[in-house]
């Protein structure tokens, strides 16, 4: 018989289960949008309703899966499965993969989300022929996994890689932690989006309106109008925010490789380029003759369910 897994993405934007076959390939899906969740102590109902429709589709039940994995944002003890912190679901210390696993008698492994699509870029994804890399994913916030010597080192550690609050800058922009200037609050997706509206504001003859206004942007914009002046210095200061932080983690690290990750890097060549060539001029490093290698995540959006797969291994 076929060995299946159920695979959870906890964001903070959607909430996403699928079913992961022995291809590694995802069969099912189940979305719903992480405003809708249950939170606090009700939070693994949520977990189950999304798992039991996963089983009514498919016909399936639970005695034909070997585990369920869960990859979640927040600050995460992947050995104990406990969520020690998160900042949108109002859970503190509590053991999510216990409260899981007792709900559906199922073997239930817990782990930071960025770590987990880390995990499953070096499994079967762009980081599988490297022994060292970083990745950075980029989306409501920044999350981020360092591999070395070939161990991902969120996972080993248990301890999330916490790449998004690293301080890049004194801007007075608050981050959901509290602190200021963290790399996550100039160079997320949502951050591309609230500069891109900024601009928007600032420049009302910007060709961006003929297209959009400021509820409906998105970080695709800047993209679409390479010939806007406005959309390209924000563009030009965005991937300036970026490369800052992967400059400063390739002075450290001196990584093979970095892979982007997060819906942002099917931009690919309007983004990976022209990032890659920012860091470069840059770098300390350059006289030893070390240059940086940027890559577009293989998984992209997948990553988070697909490398919960791994967590079993």
């Amino acid at each position: 018989m076929e060995k299946l897994f159920i695979g959870i993405d906890v964001g903070g934007t959607f909430i996403k289960a699928g079913i992961i076959n022995e291809n590694n390939e995802i069969t099912h899906y189940e979305t719903i949008k992480s405003s809708q969740s249950k939170i606090g102590d009700e939070f693994p109902e949520t977990l189950l309703d999304l798992i039991n429709k996963l089983l009514k589709n498919t016909n399936l039940e639970l005695k034909n899966f070997a585990g369920i994995g869960i990859a979640m944002r927040g600050l995460i003890d992947s050995k104990k499965g406990i969520v020690i912190s998160t900042d949108f679901l109002k859970l503190k210390n509590f053991p999510l993969a216990e409260k899981l696993s007792d709900l559906t008698s199922l073997s239930t492994k817990l782990a930071n989300d960025a770590d987990v699509a880390t995990l499953a870029e070096q499994m079967i994804g762009s980081g599988q022929n490297y022994n060292d890399f970083i990745m950075l994913t980029l989306g409501t916030g920044i999350g981020g996994g360092i591999v070395l010597n070939g161990e991902n080192l969120g996972i080993i550690h248990s301890k999330p890689v916490e790449i998004g609050h690293l301080k890049i800058s004194d801007k007075q922009i608050k981050c959901s932690c509290g602190n200021y200037g963290c790399y996550e609050t100039l160079g997320s997706t949502k951050a591309l989006i609230l500069q891109t509206k900024l601009a928007m504001k600032e420049n009302p003859n910007s060709e961006m309106w003929t297209k959009y206004n400021l509820s409906t942007v998105s970080g695709k914009t800047v993209f679409e109008f390479t010939n806007d002046l406005v959309a390209r210095n924000v563009l030009k200061e965005y991937i300036k925010y970026i490369g800052d932080g992967i400059i400063n983690l390739a002075n450290i690290f001196k990584p093979d490789i970095f892979i982007i990750g997060g819906a942002i890097s099917n931009q690919k060549d309007n983004l990976i380029k022209p990032l890659e060539n920012y860091v470069n001029k840059h770098l300390f490093l350059t006289p030893m003759g070390y240059s940086v290698k940027i890559v577009p995540a293989k998984l992209t959006g997948d990553a988070g369910i697909i490398g919960t797969k791994f967590l079993f291994n």
